[in-house]
């Protein structure tokens, strides 16, 4: 992503922004030398392990390996995608963004209209809100009354209702100095035959707002009888339904939370948070969509899917698990019983009873939808019942959540758990069967990796290269052997900033390499030159160790007698040369 902008305006972004500010409007950091220290925002913690280096504007948490620069903190923090994080700090820096991106186009003109299109839909979120307190919007404030929802619960959600009349909102807007056509860009407005109309009328108004704080669009419920029951802002340059989500804005808000819970309605959002319940989410009138999932993905690591109780419901609930596991986002579902709603279910039940439910593994609900329409009184019900199953079976690798779901579906349908697992496919030798049974924290307990002595060695010389405490001309190619270390040294010889080298990582590889830069070696000058001299050892002696394996390896498997008389000279040659240090 960081492609799309020039690497002079990124860093000029940097250099404009101060790390350390904006970090302290998370975290409550302590000043210690020329870094500042405070509590994780990413994970809990008690002791600060949390760093920010104010001079080479990084951060690194030594908590959770967490680290970047103001771009990846911003990202982090408040869940943004890259160019989403560039342009909220560009903003608090009073920066223009780049007018040409990508393709050379110049996107002023579709800034601009984005940016109209917002106020035109704030503007309208107030004229909503506004008109709901009025006679005109008696019905509407009659309505989400009687649906449970106090007055305090509407003005929280900027619930509203429009006008009576045709053009009532395109008139005032206009008024307001906003045209036409961008009241029809905006999909608050319509024409035909030469008449301007509103695109919503006689319905109670959901604004729908994004974790920004824009006004994207809104959802609108027809008041009395008449189709759609509920009408969406089209797609425009500001919204797309499916890439949204309903109250996420609300979410964003709701710091440690640990789940967000998935429904189809606004009424469903709006009744659970009423009633206390957080992290409540909806779609925008759309069945769930890959977008949609990888954006709770952003938020949380795990969603549990809420939908009604009903066939429809049911039947939306397995669409929406398979999209979350293409996705590799952990679901769980929460099943209304008697066909209820989340809406009605929490009004009868409180907070407290709708937390109360359980939330059911992919698998346990899948196969609970799988008895529907089946007959398991009967050996034929029993059997498609069984077969069912294990394809769904198929797809648990826990261990002992299959032991669990197998003892159930024996139970249930007569068949040995011998005869289920060869429908599943996955028949486990006895003897690995027996060990697994008796220790499975132990084969499934893997000892924490410790970092190896050359890869420190690396680290170390990338950290005093990024402070300058040594020449950045070593010899690149045979002092580093791990790539990422190669990567940022070479990077650093040829003048990037470390600030700028991280964000041109993939997270996985920006953490590992924050945590080198963020290193405190706390090495005295004059012992600068020793501390490089160890390191170099260090990795030439896992070099030629890591050859001597090698070359062991290769005798194992070589059978002509020449060439393995080669390889033992070359071998003998190895382990007898001197491990002399390199001088710098």
């Amino acid at each position: 992503m960081a492609s799309r902008l020039p690497d002079a305006w990124v860093d000029e972004l940097r250099s404009r922004v101060d790390l350390v500010d904006v970090v302290a409007e998370y975290v409550e950091l302590k000043q210690k030398g020329r870094r500042f220290w405070g509590r994780c925002p990413f994970h809990g913690e008690k002791t600060p392990s949390f760093s920010v280096d104010s001079e080479a504007q990084m951060y690194y948490c030594f908590g959770c390996h967490k680290g970047g620069t103001v771009i990846n903190f911003v990202m982090e923090i408040e869940r943004m995608e890259f160019m989403e994080a560039v342009k909220l700090l560009a903003d608090r820096a009073h920066m223009e963004l780049p007018a040409r991106i990508d393709d050379g186009r110049s996107n002023d003109q579709t800034r601009a209209l984005r940016e109209r299109i917002y106020a035109a839909n704030l503007e309208a979120a107030r004229f909503y809100h506004a008109t709901i307190w009025t006679d005109e919007g008696a019905e509407a404030l009659s309505y989400l009354h009687k649906r449970g929802l106090d007055d305090a619960g509407i003005r929280r959600f900027g619930l509203g209702s429009t006008a009576h009349g045709w053009d009532s909102l395109t008139t005032h807007l206009m008024e307001q100095g906003f045209t036409f056509d961008e009241l029809k860009q905006a999909g608050l407005a319509s024409e035909r035959d030469g008449r301007h109309y509103d695109m919503f009328r006689n319905r109670a108004m959901f604004p729908i707002i994004n974790p920004q704080g824009h006004v994207l669009g809104f959802g609108g419920r027809i008041m009395g009888e008449g189709n759609p029951k509920y009408l969406n802002t089209s797609d425009t340059p500001v919204f797309n339904k499916r890439q949204g989500l309903y109250a996420l804005n609300m979410a964003k808000k709701e710091r440690g939370l640990k789940r967000l819970i998935l429904v189809e309605g606004y009424m469903d959002v709006v009744s659970l948070r009423q009633q206390g319940v957080q992290g409540v989410v909806a779609t925008l009138g759309t069945a769930l969509t890959e977008e949609q999932a990888r954006l709770i993905k952003r938020y949380v690591p795990e969603v549990w899917v809420c939908y009604d109780g009903d066939s429809a419901g049911q039947k939306a609930i397995l669409r929406a698990l398979d999209i979350f596991e293409s996705q590799d986002m952990p679901a769980k579902v929460i099943d209304i019983p008697d066909d209820m709603d989340p809406d009605d279910y929490v009004k009868k039940n409180g907070a407290e009873g709708f937390e109360a439910l359980r939330p059911m593994p992919p698998a346990e609900y899948r196969m609970l939808r799988a008895a529907d329409g089946v007959d398991l009184t009967s050996q034929d019900g029993r059997t498609q019942y069984a077969i069912t199953c294990c394809n769904i079976l198929r797809k648990v690798s826990n261990p002992v959540e299959l032991e669990n779901y197998l003892s159930k579906l024996s139970v249930q349908t007569g068949f040995d758990r011998e005869v289920l697992l060869r429908q599943i496919g996955a028949v486990i030798p006895a003897s690995e069967e027996k060990r697994t049974a008796v220790r499975p924290a132990v084969s499934r307990w893997k000892k924490p990796e410790t970092v190896q002595e050359h890869v420190k060695a690396e680290q170390l010389l990338v950290n005093l290269m990024a402070n300058r405490q040594i020449d950045r001309d070593l010899p690149l190619e045979s002092a580093f052997v791990t790539p990422l270390y190669l990567h940022i040294a070479q990077e650093l010889a040829a003048g990037e900033t470390p600030a700028a080298i991280l964000e041109g990582l993939e997270e996985a590889d920006r953490d590992q390499a924050a945590q080198a830069l963020m290193l405190e070696s706390q090495i005295e000058r004059d012992q600068v030159a020793k501390a490089v001299e160890e390191c170099l050892q260090k990795i030439d002696r896992y070099r030629k160790k890591t050859q001597i394996d090698e070359i062991k390896q290769r005798i194992k498997g070589e059978s002509s007698p020449t060439k393995k008389a080669e390889l033992l000279a070359l071998l003998s040659q190895l382990m007898n040369e001197p491990g002399g240090a390199r001088k710098l």
